[in-house]
């Protein structure tokens, strides 16, 4: 990463070199809270999946709770995808069977969503959900399921450079209103 991090400081004017390392170095520690988080969510909808399945009966709760883990990292699309396969398991079981599987379905993803996920994302980026939720459904229009997957990141990205922004313009319009005052007081 270092290599490239240098090679696109290097396209900048000299001048604003320092700033764009300072900013691609936030950028590089927001990616990595917000993948982080992220992985910390899917552990927790895997392991909680696996443990409901577990005790309710329903066949291949470890693989279920696998696949739902893994599919976490998809927005959106990824907890659909993992609820039809503990119905179509949990039903190949039995009607309860079933039944327990789409009730735990909910309650992991109710649970998830509305506890675990908001508390991951305070902490790592601090973006508000209905924001993603909207880059997420732009990008998913925009560019399919590659969108779906980048929307975050690239709102995160994108935040972090308006906040560089506008603490480099406050930091400037600082400096100037302290000459106007010293060259007012001269």
């Amino acid at each position: 990463p270092n290599l490239y991090e240098r090679g696109v400081e290097w396209m900048a004017p000299r001048g604003e070199r320092s700033e764009l390392r300072k900013t691609l170095a936030e950028m590089a520690q927001t990616l990595r809270r917000l993948m982080a988080g992220r992985i910390v969510g899917m552990v927790f909808e895997g392991f909680f999946t696996w443990i409901a399945l577990e005790m309710f009966g329903v066949p291949m709760a470890a693989l279920l709770g696998i696949l739902t883990g893994l599919l976490a990292f998809i927005p959106n699309i990824g907890a659909v995808i993992s609820g039809l396969l503990m119905a179509i398991v949990g039903f190949s079981a039995g009607v309860e069977t079933g039944i327990a599987a789409v009730v735990i379905y909910f309650v992991v993803q109710t649970f998830d969503g509305y506890v675990v996920i908001p508390m991951i994302a305070r902490k790592t980026v601090d973006l508000p959900p209905a924001l993603v939720l909207g880059a997420q459904l732009i990008m998913g229009l925009l560019f399919g399921i590659i969108g779906l997957l980048l929307a975050d990141p690239l709102l995160a990205m994108l935040k972090v450079a308006l906040v560089r922004r506008s603490e480099a313009n406050s930091a400037m319009q600082a400096a100037e209103e302290a000459e106007k005052a010293r060259s007012g007081a001269a």
